[in-house]
């Protein structure tokens, strides 16, 4: 009598099926970012559009010299929001102090003799790039609209600033931990919202940011001190919106 064997069982790997794995490769970082987004306490954008006279304006960036992280961190945030919202855009990493000034000017110079509108975002600690500026042909530097510093203790520049020529200006007094606002700042200044709402918003949801902190390190970190260094003013032209021309 012959054994009975047991019938052959075949093994099949089962395989993703391709548009399955496409929807997932493309919905899971936009998923990431939301979660990422609502997670800092922020609003979460979908498809909105860029205010209108993209080609009048311009923008330069400069990051000072600091751990690779951040200055890997603040690349990534700001030169895609720049890329979209203005018409031409140069971001600056310095290797040490005093680097890139040859090649800041020089966009600088590009950039206001053909936009009538140029923003300037000036990333680092404490800092002086507004001597860079200052050589500038006055007819130029009326082209100066908004300054964003975020160095420590560079508030009073704002005066300055206006004097050059620029339209308006926002800084913060102390030392300050300026990166919680100027998440707040660029997203929704470059969607539309004027200085004076986005002083407001990005000052009040940066205090609630450190109130977390505070709540997180048990003692070990005051908020009200926190807030004290870091609440960002603004001189100038409040009614600035980013589709606006310098009066």
């Amino acid at each position: 009598m012959e054994e009975a064997t047991a019938p052959e069982v075949r093994s099949e790997s089962r395989r993703m099926r391709p548009a399955k794995a496409l929807a997932i490769t493309v919905l899971a970082p936009c998923l990431l970012w939301a979660a990422l987004v609502l997670a800092v306490g922020d609003n979460v954008f979908i498809f909105t559009p860029s205010p209108p006279g993209r080609e009048d304006r311009a923008a330069l960036a400069i990051r000072d010299d600091v751990s690779p992280f951040y200055k890997w961190g603040t690349l990534l945030f700001t030169r895609s929001y720049l890329r979209r919202h203005y018409g031409d855009s140069w971001y600056f990493t310095q290797a040490g102090k005093g680097d890139c000034e040859d090649e800041f000017i020089a966009a600088l110079e590009k950039a206001l003799e053909n936009h009538a509108a140029v923003d300037l975002y000036l990333l680092a600690h404490t800092n002086t790039y507004i001597r860079w500026v200052e050589s500038f042909p006055e007819e130029l530097r009326r082209r100066i609209r908004f300054v964003y510093n975020t160095g420590c203790h560079n508030e009073p520049q704002g005066a300055e600033w206006l004097a050059l020529g620029a339209d308006a200006y926002i800084g913060h007094p102390g030392v300050s931990q300026s990166p919680f606002f100027y998440f707040f700042l660029l997203r929704h200044w470059t969607r539309g919202a004027t200085l004076d709402d986005v002083l407001e918003l990005g000052n009040r949801r940066m205090e609630r940011k450190f109130y977390q902190v505070e709540w997180a390190a048990r003692g070990n970190y005051s908020a009200g001190d926190a807030m004290r260094e870091s609440v960002a003013s603004l001189q100038g032209n409040g009614a600035l919106r980013l589709e606006d021309l310098p009066r």
